[in-house]
This record gives structure tokens, C-alpha cells and sequence, in this order.
């Protein structure tokens, strides 16, 4: 049986005082999630162990059943591998992002998720300002890149996303470790570096958010993940854009598919995606379908444009893939909720969330719609993310 697994990424969240004490998912017209969590089965899935933060790849991970403890050093290799940066096996491998901050905090985690060709800019003038050779910068999908520190694999590195610090010290949060002072130094001397540059003085007369400091994070070294289809014996591919899925994929020999416009933004062409995943799956078992516009919501703190893109994610992608089914497709459907981000603060939450399958071999049991409370309600819970994908895979056995 085909499978169809729709990650709504930042999907869930807490109540907001501004929508009258509901959460994103309960505010929204959702009709299609609704049928889903009504006529399928509706569960809770916590989305990384105790320990580990879904953000640093530990979802990414578990979405093609891989056990995130198993593979705790992943963090910047999963970015490294999306945007095809090389990263020796005596290296260290950062998520890098650029940020806006002033002296005591980061006010923008995504710098107004500046674009690639101004993070190219930028991180050139770094690197040629520094003149380190141990550390190279490399531009990804503008706010998100990388950062390989050469012969630094066995540095231990303590960090934090840049999104638990917006409006909390900043230099409590700096990297810690022994040995770390290079990358100290780094991060200090970015900020005179990247201030002036003019890209962020044309940001600054745009009204746009400047990129201005550094902020490595999720340390990775190289490490071997099992091919998916040996270790499945399903074919698989990713439709998305989304770095560490897209790495995960990649490392795993799971072929990803871009299509025209889906940029990981709440404006993404998510009919393309849908379209895209449709065709994928008539030469593949499962195909994961990532729509992550709605952490670029939260982490904008938009609530207005996560409820808007929660109505577009429910007509361009999960009613489309509706009617395929009503008309005949043979596969089954899932959606999950996750990770869950709050778009009061910017940060990934802990909490589970919300998922629903629907199709061949799932029986609807329950009253209900696609919302916290109501996956609660439902009393199905995972607890361990990546025993999920086998659950689908194995429903009708």
C-alpha cells in the first residue's frame, strides 16, 4: 500500500490570548484536516525524546524511522548535506544562522529571513574579514547555512538555537565548551562585520530586519546513516525544501524533489508541492510531503499568517490529496501537526501534536477535528517518533 505523509511543520501550538484563547488549529476553517481527524485515526505524536530538540534533526530523523539517540551527532551534518557542503571526517559542522541582534539579544532569529544572494554577500565579507582557514562559511537558503570547522571534530560544543534566545541573554546562550574561544571570536567580530556591510544598510532603508551577527548552532560530525530502502525495503522520496529533512533524506539515498516555487515561506506553491508528491508516487512506496511555512510563521510571530497558511495548507495540499483518494487513488494519507512551534515566541514547543491517518486499512472511530485538544481526546499517543513511520507502513498487516 502507497503512502502519503504530510509533515505540517509548526502546525501546532499553545492558546493565544489574540484568538480568544485558541490555538492556530482551532481558530482556522480546516475542513479537509477535520474530515481527516474524524474519518481517520487521530493520535498524539511527541516529536523527539526527552533530551534532544526536535529543531536539531531529531525529527527530521525519526520521520524515516530512524531512532534520534541512535544518531545524537547529526545537528549540522543534516544542513551540510542539503546544501551540499563537504564536511571532513576530522571536522565539526554548525547549522549558521544570521541574525538580528542588538548587545544583549537576538531580536530576529531569521534576520526577516533575509534572501540567499545577501547571505552569499555576507558571509564572503566574513570570511575574507576573519581569515581563519580552520573556519568556512557557506551560504545556504540565506537565514540557514553552514559553518565546517575544520579539525575540530572531537571540540565539545554546547549551544542554543537562536530562536530560545529572542529576548533572553545573549551572552548567557554563547556557545560553550573547551576550546571554543575561535568560535567565540567569531561571533563577536561578526557583528562590527556584518553591520556595515551594505547589504544590511539597504535592509535597514527597506525596513527590512539586518543581518548582523552570527549564530552557529547544532553541532554535527560525519556519521553513516542506513540506506532507507535496505533497511526498509520501501522506495521513498522527499518533496521539500526544509534543510535538515532534506539532509536526512539525502544521507539515507532518498531522492528529493524541489518543485518551482515552494520556497519553505508561507507564500510556498504548495499546490506545486502537492502536484509534485501526487506524481512521485507513482514510481515510489511513500513519498513525504514537508510544508514548513507555518514555522516560518511562528518563528515570525505572525499568528495572522499561520492561521491563513493552516487554510491554504488544508485546501492546496490536504484537499487535493483528498479527492485523489475519493477518486480512486490506492494509497493512504497521514498529517502530522509537528514539530509544534509557538507563534507568540518564536520557539519550538515539547509539547505532542496533533497527527491523523486516513485510507485503506484505517477505520474512523471518533467524533472530532485536527486540534490539540482533539488528538488528546482521541487516546492514541506515540511516544517515540520514529515508530510512527513503521505503524503506517505496517497498518493493514
Amino acid at each position: 500500500m502507497k503512502t502519503i505523509v504530510v509533515v505540517a511543520a509548526g502546525a501546532a501550538d499553545r492558546p493565544l490570548e489574540d484568538l480568544g484563547g485558541r490555538t492556530p488549529l482551532e481558530a482556522a476553517a480546516l475542513p479537509c484536516l477535520d474530515r481527516l481527524a474524524r474519518e481517520g485515526r487521530a493520535g498524539r505524536l511527541t516529536c523527539a525524546p526527552e533530551g534532544l530538540r526536535a529543531e536539531e534533526g531529531a525529527f527530521a530523523l525519526a520521520l524515516f524511522g530512524l531512532d534520534p539517540l541512535a544518531f545524537p551527532d547529526c545537528g549540522g551534518l543534516l544542513e551540510a548535506a542539503a546544501f551540499d557542503v563537504p564536511v571532513g571526517s576530522l571536522d565539526q559542522a554548525f547549522r549558521l544562522a544570521l541574525v538580528t541582534a542588538d548587545a544583549h539579544t537576538i531580536l530576529d532569529p531569521t534576520a526577516g529571513h533575509v534572501r540567499r544572494d545577501e547571505a552569499q554577500l555576507l558571509l564572503a565579507a566574513l570570511g575574507e574579514a576573519l581569515d581563519d582557514p580552520s573556519l568556512l562559511f557557506h551560504p545556504g537558503n540565506g537565514h540557514r547555512n553552514v559553518l565546517v570547522w575544520k579539525q575540530a571534530r572531537d571540540v565539545r560544543v554546547a549551544t542554543v538555537p537562536p530562536a530560545e534566545i529572542v529576548g533572553r541573554s545573549l551572552r548567557q546562550a554563547l556557545p560553550r565548551g573547551t576550546g571554543v574561544g575561535r568560535l567565540l571570536s567569531a561571533i563577536e567580530r561578526s557583528r562590527a562585520i556584518l553591520e556595515a556591510h551594505e547589504v544590511n544598510e539597504l535592509r535597514r532603508d527597506l525596513g527590512e530586519n539586518p543581518a548582523t551577527l552570527i549564530w552557529p548552532w547544532a553541532p554535527g560530525v560525519t556519521q553513516t546513516l542506513p540506506a532507507f530502502a535496505a533497511r526498509t525495503g520501501v522506495g521513498a522520496a522527499l518533496v521539500g525544501v526544509e534543510p535538515a529533512a532534506v539532509g536526512a533524506a539525502r544521507l539515507q539515498g532518498v531522492p528529493v524533489i524541489t518543485p518551482e516555487g515552494a520556497t519553505g515561506l508561507p507564500g510556498s506553491n504548495l499546490r506545486a508541492k502537492t502536484e509534485a508528491a501526487l506524481a512521485a508516487l507513482a514510481t515510489h512506496d511513500l513519498v513525504i510531503l514537508h510544508v514548513d511555512g507555518l514555522t516560518a510563521a511562528s518563528e515570525a510571530r505572525d499568528f495572522v499568517s499561520k492561521v491563513e497558511t493552516l487554510e491554504r495548507l488544508d485546501g492546496y495540499v490536504v484537499g487535493l490529496l483528498l479527492r485523489a483518494l475519493d477518486d480512486g487513488l490506492a494509497a493512504r494519507l497521514a498529517v502530522i501537526g509537528g514539530p509544534a512551534v509557538s507563534s507568540e515566541t518564536g520557539r519550538t514547543l515539547p509539547d505532542p501534536v496533533p497527527f491523523a491517518v486516513y485510507g485503506a486499512g484505517v477505520r474512523g472511530h471518533r467524533k472530532g477535528a485536527f486540534t490539540e485538544v482533539g488528538a488528546r481526546e482521541a487516546g492514541f499517543q506515540v511516544d517515540r517518533a520514529h515508530e510512527l513511520l513503521d505503524f503506517l507502513l505496517h497498518l493493514a498487516e
